[in-house]
């Protein structure tokens, strides 16, 4: 393993997500009961965004209340970058990249988890935790 190591072995395939309307308490038992920080938000059966913990800490440090807050408005608006471009490009790689560059992605773009695309249209994410596990292995 180790910094050269393709990042698909440290990708969360089957990552919650929730729907742009769920609540945000919906959000944090999601989180909860998957034991991850971060999940995709959905809307048409299409990733919309990101939610991560910290999203969710500023929503409830502005004393957003969790039933009636959805959870778009504390996600990060984003669309995956495909062949055409996007407006708002997640911070996102592709599974076969390295965890060297995963890395120099995410501190680049001031976070701690990250969508990826794999061969097959899918979408994961990798936590900054689960690519250093990668990286001493």
């Amino acid at each position: 393993m180790g910094m050269n190591s393709e990042i698909e072995s440290a990708v969360n395939w089957d990552a919650e997500g929730v729907n742009m309307g769920d609540s945000i308490r919906v959000a944090i038992q999601k989180m909860s009961s998957s034991k991850t920080s971060a999940l995709t938000v959905i809307s048409g059966g299409k990733v919309v965004g990101v939610l991560t913990d910290m999203d969710l800490m500023m929503c409830i440090d502005e004393k957003k209340d969790f039933d009636k807050t959805n959870a778009s408005a504390c996600m990060t608006p984003c669309e995956i970058v495909g062949t055409e471009r996007s407006k708002t490009p997640c911070v996102q790689l592709d599974a076969s990249q390295s965890v060297a560059d995963a890395l120099g992605v995410m501190t680049l773009g001031g976070v701690h988890n990250m969508l990826v695309t794999g061969t097959d249209e899918r979408i994961g994410i990798v936590s900054i935790v689960d690519l250093l596990k990668l990286a001493i292995s």
